[in-house]
């Protein structure tokens, strides 16, 4: 019988990142817990490494009252093994599974997508006792405190147990106000391993914007977060970043906000108080963030409006007149890079995803209203959606470019549904886009909870094991988790090798290394990358051989 719950294990176990991204994070999901718990006066100890005996010796070594293991979907048979060795030590601590993979299965099981994924982590023998889905800083130490006292568990929103052989759960609540949280907590953790493995830069992750405006089909914010963009404070948002910049010296911090432009009015204020505070002179720092062509296109028509009125003024006679120009405030702050999913250039995936109510809002209103027009007439349709779409990547991506940003492109391939030749067809679409140097190519990942998850289960093309099991294994973004009838992972590799030897790619790639020699060493850290990952291609080596050689 637990007496008293203070000491906290919080686990994460670590996997190597997949071919798609190249960057080892941190735990995010077990930092913001952590942060909270030690506020409310709980001894916590977070671990982050991968699961085995050495692991696992230290959670024994720890000595904790209770363990939340976090996980996303692709090392969740990771946190079973966590959970399980756990159980070995001592059979009566409590084990708690959070994270994206236990809000997809309780999203799912909640609407009725499918049972089997919450019965896999709530059954008779799992070593899992709780389930908490949601955004779990205030739900998870109360849990813990009625643990500790013996008191029931029922009605605690987002927490799901076994009870008399079923599962009781209830839906998860939004956390009201973000400023009451605690900041993550970074004690313990291997800080020099979160490194992009492109470039060996320091990379840290920040997070301020919980939710998205958007309803990608493919995307698990919703079963995270729900609806409604919440946001830190911008003064605190600011606090948090300045102290990580002092203790630790990132050369890079990522804001892996899902939606960071979501108030443009918090952005403003971002940006200058980083700017007023100097960071990027001060640190030598680059953010990165993530933005929709959406937010692109529409700082491109902020930034035209501005320059219009300055030359208005000036003709005018007011040559003091200094509004804010925006994209270049952003620029000036340390801002360096913009990850913008494009997703597909396939017209019936870009409805599947939901993108079409992305791209309408992008048209003219005679371009929607011809497309309206055009209803019941899907060739045509689908011809001015692609066609409108391409062109209004190209533009935020020449936006962005000329405003020296790098653009990130996040283009998916092997969509359910989606033929070799229509993969191919829309990547030919994707990799002519120009000024376009960094892609990021996942394969099409169903994740429980989305709205594709239900079509994709009930496909019988997921990938399962011997024993009949999903392979949770192959939902790491570069395995491919459908069986597609043909090989998706060896042709997304293909494609990554294809994007980055093409002669598009080379007369970029020459041209703004001539407009900017320092941009050379980006260009040849990426290659390098390159022939690590694809060893003994030879247009990879070849190119490598030519940088070298280049003035």
């Amino acid at each position: 019988m637990i007496t008293m719950t203070k000491r906290v294990a919080l686990v994460q176990p670590r996997i190597t990142a997949g071919k798609s991204l190249g960057i080892e994070k941190s735990p995010e999901s077990i930092q913001a817990l952590a942060g909270q718990l030690e506020k409310e006066g709980f001894t916590v100890k977070m671990f982050h490494e991968k699961a085995e005996d050495g692991l696992y010796n230290k959670i024994k070594d720890f000595n904790p009252d209770s363990v939340g293991i976090s996980t996303m979907t692709v090392n969740f048979p990771d946190g079973k093994k966590v959970a399980k060795a756990v159980k070995n030590i001592d059979s009566d601590i409590p084990v708690i599974l959070g994270g994206w993979h236990a809000s997809g299965v309780v999203q799912a099981y909640l609407k009725g997508q499918e049972n089997e994924t919450i019965e896999e982590v709530l059954n008779p023998k799992s070593p899992f006792d709780y389930i908490v889905a949601g955004e779990g800083e205030l739900i998870f130490p109360e849990l813990i405190r009625r643990i500790e006292k013996g008191q029931k568990v029922d009605g605690l929103k987002g927490v799901g147990f076994l009870k008399d052989k079923k599962i009781i759960i209830s839906r998860p609540e939004r956390i009201k106000n973000l400023d009451d949280l605690a900041f993550p907590s970074w004690g313990g953790l291997p800080i020099d391993d979160y490194r992009d493995k492109r470039d060996g830069s320091l990379d840290l992750s920040v997070h301020f914007n919980r939710a998205c405006r958007f309803d990608c089909g493919f995307c698990s914010t919703g079963t995270v977060y729900g609806k409604g963009v919440k946001t830190v404070n911008a003064e605190r948002a600011a606090d948090y970043v300045e102290s990580l910049l002092e203790r630790f010296m990132p050369e890079v911090i990522t804001f892996t906000d899902e939606d960071f432009f979501a108030n443009p009015k918090w952005v403003a204020e971002i940006v200058e108080i980083f700017n007023k505070r100097e960071f990027k002179e001060k640190y030598n720092i680059r953010f990165d963030t993530f933005a929709s062509i959406n937010d692109i296109l529409r700082l491109e028509k902020e930034t035209e409006s501005i320059e219009r009125s300055i030359f208005s003024s000036e003709i005018m006679g007011f040559r003091n007149y200094k509004p804010e120009v925006i994209s270049d405030e952003i620029k000036k702050a340390g801002f360096n890079s913009f990850t913008i999913g494009i997703e597909s250039f396939n017209p019936k995936i870009l409805r599947k995803y939901n993108k079409e109510m992305m791209i309408l809002p992008t048209m003219t209103q005679e371009l929607r209203e011809l497309y309206h027009l055009l209803f019941g007439k899907q060739e045509y349709q689908d011809y001015w959606l692609v066609r409108h779409y391409l062109n209004s990547a190209q533009r935020a991506i020449d936006f962005a470019h000329k405003r020296g940003f790098v653009v990130v492109g996040d283009y998916m391939v092997g969509n359910l549904g989606e033929t070799e030749k229509q993969v191919r067809k829309g990547f030919e679409r994707f990799s002519n886009l120009r000024n376009l140097h960094v892609a990021y190519l996942p394969i099409f990942t169903p994740f429980p909870g989305t709205e594709l998850w239900y079509e994709s289960y009930h496909s019988g093309k997921l990938a399962r094991d011997k024993k009949g099991n999903i392979d949770w294994a192959k939902f790491d973004g570069s395995a491919g988790a459908l069986d597609l009838g043909y090989d998706i992972k060896e042709l997304r590799n293909q494609l990554e090798l294809e994007f980055y030897t093409s002669q598009r790619y080379k007369e970029d790639m020459y041209e703004e290394i001539q407009g900017n020699p320092t941009k050379k060493t980006m260009f040849q850290k990426r290659f390098e990358y390159l022939n690590r990952t694809f060893p003994g291609n030879e247009l990879v080596e070849e190119t490598l051989r030519a940088l070298d050689k280049s003035t």
